[in-house]
């Protein structure tokens, strides 16, 4: 069945993009169980300082971590260690090394920069060992880069995760469903002891929604939010991220 992760708030947005951005820890977890009704069952979350802006603390992650196990224990979170070009790679790999999270994401483009083979090495085993890890991919050089860290083994020998984003550097922020095939091209070349065990795709921009009931049909699990895209499908803006969730489900007929 496919999986919906809901991503509600992002390195970016703040309420001045939409009033119903979460940006405290209890707006998130609020978000992520209306989110959880309309039929998510994972949360991709991103913290907040007091003035919005993106942050990464371990501390603070692992409150909201316990948060969302007393009031949405069914659902998943993952937490983000992205870099929104405010952190460094040793800054991000010092939160991946302190934090204790079921599931993470890191994109391969900025966890790599700036660190030797050895330290990427000791790195990736240790993190692999004790938490599901989702390697953000946005575009065929991030994806060829991620299986030679594999077949490298500086990756160590897992059920390779990722996650495909549609349109993060296009013209506008604005996403297409053809913008997915090169992802599955290069999957399909590679040998099935290279391929992904898990994928997931999120997208940019007004297509949001058509983009990810494409990849729904190809099979994908999907990230709706409005960290990619406040609109619905007939261009109208969201009342709120659980209105997008409804209205994935209803694209996916679930």
């Amino acid at each position: 069945m496919t999986l919906i992760m809901v991503a509600p708030n992002g390195a970016r947005r703040t309420r001045q993009d939409h009033a119903q951005i979460p940006v405290t820890d209890d707006e998130l977890v609020q978000t992520a169980k209306a989110c959880f009704e309309a039929g998510a069952s994972a949360l991709h979350a991103h913290i907040r300082n007091a003035d919005q802006t993106h942050l990464l603390n371990a501390a603070r992650y692992q409150q909201l971590i316990h948060k969302m196990n007393q009031i949405v224990p069914d659902m998943r979170i993952q937490v983000t260690s992205e870099a929104a070009g405010i952190y460094a790679s040793d800054q991000q790999i010092a939160l991946l090394e302190t934090l204790e999270a079921p599931w993470v994401s890191l994109s391969i483009r900025e966890v790599c920069r700036d660190q030797s083979d050895d330290r990427l090495m000791s790195f990736f085993r240790a993190l692999c060992a004790r938490t599901r890890v989702q390697f953000i991919v946005y575009d065929l050089d991030d994806f060829s880069n991620l299986i030679e860290l594999k077949r490298r083994e500086m990756i160590p020998n897992i059920e390779l995760e990722v996650l495909y984003v549609l349109g993060r550097y296009a013209q506008g922020q604005q996403s297409n469903p053809r913008d997915l095939e090169p992802f599955i091209e290069f999957r399909e070349q590679l040998p099935p002891s290279d391929r992904p065990s898990h994928e997931m795709v999120c997208a940019f921009g007004i297509s949001q929604i058509e983009c990810l009931t494409h990849a729904a049909h190809a099979g994908l699990d999907l990230r709706i939010g409005f960290e990619n895209g406040i609109w619905l499908p007939d261009g109208e803006i969201a009342s709120d991220n659980a209105s997008l969730v409804r209205a994935l489900v209803d694209a996916l007929a679930l």
